[in-house]
């Protein structure tokens, strides 16, 4: 009996080929709402009865802006060659962040008890450049062949994915500063396992790359039509 709703509207627009410039522009404003995320979302609230209560799912994406902008030479023949069907494209996506369900009591790689609403934070926006120069070639057999190079995450920007429940940090849980994570080190430096190699080991382990985007990359292709 679980349900969810998505409430919004979009607005695009766009620049047929002026000069040589087309431009698209898009921004989309969503309420996803409802009683669960998955089908554990409400897992140990039988005992209560069937509770209807909505919440921000986990892929409300309140605001979203993309952008394109695309430059393209025609095949005009009083052109160098080397400037003809040669095109260009800017990509931007800028996002609000997702929400998640902030807790109180940090944990080694977590966080109990709920602090404020079912998702009731929010993780940080995300802002993604992609750019693309392309050329086409002619070939004699009457087909063409685009050659292409491209770049994702131009600017090469860290954009967080998700972060950690107690302290809304991509980085750090918060453990080692609470009084559970106090004990623990003091237990470690009365023992007999060496304090510093447990600190490194546990700094390792919190730098989650699935916590952020990937970083700038290239790519160079071709793509062949006959």
């Amino acid at each position: 009996q679980d349900f969810g709703t998505v409430k919004g509207f979009s607005i695009t627009y766009d620049l047929r080929r002026v000069s040589n410039f087309t431009v698209n522009a898009n921004y989309t404003l969503q309420f996803a709402d409802g009683t669960g995320s998955n089908a554990t979302s409400q897992r140990g609230l039988g005992n209560r009865g069937n509770v209807r209560s909505l919440f921000p799912l986990a892929n409300d994406e309140r605001h979203r802006v993309n952008l394109v902008l695309d430059y393209r030479t025609p095949n005009d023949k009083s052109r160098p060659v080397l400037l003809r069907n040669l095109g260009g494209n800017i990509q931007a996506s800028a996002v609000s962040g997702r929400p998640y369900t902030a807790t109180q009591v940090p944990s080694i790689l977590g966080g109990s008890g709920i602090e404020g609403a079912l998702n009731g934070a929010r993780q940080p926006a995300t802002f993604t450049v992609n750019a693309q120069i392309s050329k086409d070639f002619t070939l004699n057999s009457g087909g063409y062949v685009n050659v292409y190079f491209r770049i994702s995450n131009l600017l090469d920007r860290r954009n967080v994915l998700d972060v950690y429940t107690a302290t809304g940090s991509p980085e750090d849980p918060g453990f080692l500063q609470s009084a559970l994570g106090q004990d623990q080190l003091r237990s470690l430096s009365d023992g007999t396992r060496p304090l510093d190699s447990f600190l490194a080991s546990y700094q390792w382990r919190l730098l989650n790359p699935d916590f952020f985007t990937l970083p700038r990359r290239m790519f160079v292709g071709a793509v062949f039509s006959l």
